[in-house]
């Protein structure tokens, strides 16, 4: 575990060494403003890519908290979940959350299909995945774990788009 933070703060800290470098010149996505973890993103042709993670320890919590992007460029969210627990990642519209997991609560955390849902995976343990964005405009986009009782015990966060 104390490995796991110690290499997460490096992957911090190189993250924000490339942003500064100029890493950002085609509007490059970032992750930052978490908890916990490896909070790194990078540039990407049309869009950019932004990391996102399952707090490890087991907690029902993002290791990020706060996310930030680029608006009205599609990205790509590489979320992945350590843990044995299923988790997923889910952008919804805001002010939709509640309603949200609460409809994905009945699916068995399934968000496809959902009013409200702008993207997400469905719940996975112990994988990763990487989610598509379409191109949103910008603005505070809440994020949600959709597996029944996840988000009401506090699993979420903010993808801020600029």
């Amino acid at each position: 575990m104390k490995v796991h933070k110690f290499l997460g703060g490096i992957g911090l800290v190189a993250a924000l060494a490339l942003t500064a470098c100029g890493a950002g010149s085609e509007g490059g996505n970032t992750t930052g403003g978490g908890t916990a973890g490896g909070a790194t993103g990078s540039a990407a042709a049309g869009g950019g890519a932004i990391d996102v993670a399952a707090d490890a320890s087991g907690q029902l919590k993002f290791a990020q908290d706060t996310l930030s992007g680029t608006a009205n460029q599609q990205l790509n969210v590489n979320f992945n979940n350590p843990a044995g627990v299923p988790h997923n990642w889910v952008l919804v519209q805001p002010g939709q959350e509640n309603a949200v997991a609460t409809a994905a609560a009945g699916k068995g955390g399934d968000p496809t299909g959902i009013a409200g849902v702008i993207a997400g995976g469905k719940p996975i343990a112990g994988a990763s995945e990487t989610i598509s964005v379409p191109a949103q405009s910008a603005g505070a986009y809440p994020y949600i774990c959709t597996v029944p009782g996840h988000y009401q015990a506090g699993m979420k966060g903010t993808l801020n788009l600029q």
